[in-house]
């Protein structure tokens, strides 16, 4: 009894008893992998989501845009606000910005145009990579843009090429010279920087924007200023609504994190499918060897200690699977290959946290799928385990 006892010898207990039916092992295995993969994946997005949206949101900027539910991109606010926000104690600089939605020259691809004001949006947000001579360029070049060097590289462009970003549906093709190119580490790196008065003149709506970025002394003030400025335009024909761009982050994480709760829900169905599927092969073993477990309850092993050993045997092979899978997903997301879209390289990534995290709750998994089967172990008496009844 005492190899029995000691750990290593319940651990080779416990790997003998998984691997007494190789092939149920081995598709229960697969089974939590592919579980497990499932739900490190959309643990990883919403952690790129969260990550990004947190590095991206200045403690000092606030965040204007119209009162009413339309469309985001759609250009609806009065630019004149502009000069009325930077009036305002406290506020720095305030530049308006509006979008430009298109294609590269690779079909499929996508290009996101920015239109600001150059001398305001310079002084507001310094771009990294940007010379002083690119931005005096941009400055002074109307049909002037300021690339991302993602796009540059997708596309194959180069500053000095004259481009066209094509358009969809019926947003019009936009012509642009490339005077600079904006680092790849910037915020803005993956889109295209151009004059907000040209997009108007190609696209229509001028002295719209879709939004207005300000930035203030000292963050104790966004809150203060935000509040001030959607009083002072409530009785305008565009009422606004200001926020901090940290409020304004967490706002678009929680709309997106609406659209992910659908997806996480199927990662924990995932889950506890993958409950019942362990608790299917763990009973299943259990009823092979009810004269196995009858002998070592002869011998001395009490119900606890055969509960137990029934138990680990689930947890175990929960382990090895849920670790299988969140490995696989942690690999996958941190190698950069996964892009949404693809043409956009924006990379999706993940974390040791959420490795953890997902590979550890591969232990209750295991413990709840091997509760009943424990309790169908111990719940015969004894003489009958050992004539091996039903």
């Amino acid at each position: 009894m005492r190899r029995f006892t000691s750990g290593a010898g319940q651990l080779r207990m416990l790997l003998r008893q998984v691997m007494r039916s190789p092939r149920r092992a081995l598709l229960t295995f697969l089974g939590l992998v592919v579980a497990f993969f499932l739900f490190t994946a959309l643990e990883s997005v919403l952690y790129t989501l969260e990550e990004l949206l947190a590095q991206n949101a200045s403690e000092t900027g606030i965040f204007m845009r119209p009162r009413s539910r339309a469309s985001f991109f759609r250009a609806a606010l009065p630019i004149r606000y502009v000069e009325q926000v930077r009036d305002v104690d406290g506020v720095v600089e305030a530049s308006p910005a509006r979008f430009h939605f298109g294609a590269g020259v690779h079909e499929g691809s996508f290009v996101v145009v920015v239109g600001v004001d150059p001398p305001s949006y310079l002084r507001l947000r310094p771009l990294e990579g940007v010379s002083e001579v690119e931005a005096q360029a941009f400055r002074g070049d109307r049909r002037g843009a300021l690339m991302g060097a993602r796009i540059l590289a997708s596309n194959g462009w180069e500053v000095g090429d004259e481009v066209t970003v094509r358009g969809r549906g019926r947003v019009p093709d936009l012509s642009l010279r490339i005077v600079g190119d904006i680092g790849q580490g910037d915020r803005m790196g993956r889109v295209a920087l151009a004059h907000i008065d040209y997009l108007a003149q190609v696209m229509g709506g001028q002295g719209r924007a879709a939004f207005i970025q300000a930035r203030v002394a000292h963050p104790s003030l966004a809150l203060a200023i935000a509040r001030s400025l959607d009083e002072r335009f409530a009785n305008f024909a565009v009422p606004t609504r200001t926020r901090s761009e940290r409020s304004h982050a967490a706002g678009i994480l929680a709309n997106l994190s609406d659209v992910l709760v659908g997806l996480r829900t199927i990662g924990y169905l995932a889950l506890v499918i993958t409950i019942l599927v362990v608790g299917n092969a763990v009973a299943m073993g259990v009823r092979e060897r009810t004269m196995e477990i009858g002998t070592l309850r002869a011998l001395g092993f009490g119900r606890g200690r055969v509960m137990a050993l029934v138990v680990g045997e689930a947890m175990l092979l929960a382990l090895a699977g849920g670790l299988a899978g969140a490995l696989g997903a942690y690999a996958l997301f941190e190698s950069g290959w996964i892009a949404v879209p693809r043409m956009t390289d924006l990379s999706l990534h993940s974390d040791a946290s959420v490795l953890a995290r997902s590979a550890l709750l591969s232990l209750p998994v295991g413990a709840l799928a091997g509760l009943v089967p424990a309790f169908s172990a111990v719940r015969r008496p004894i003489s009958e385990a050992l004539h091996g009844a039903d």
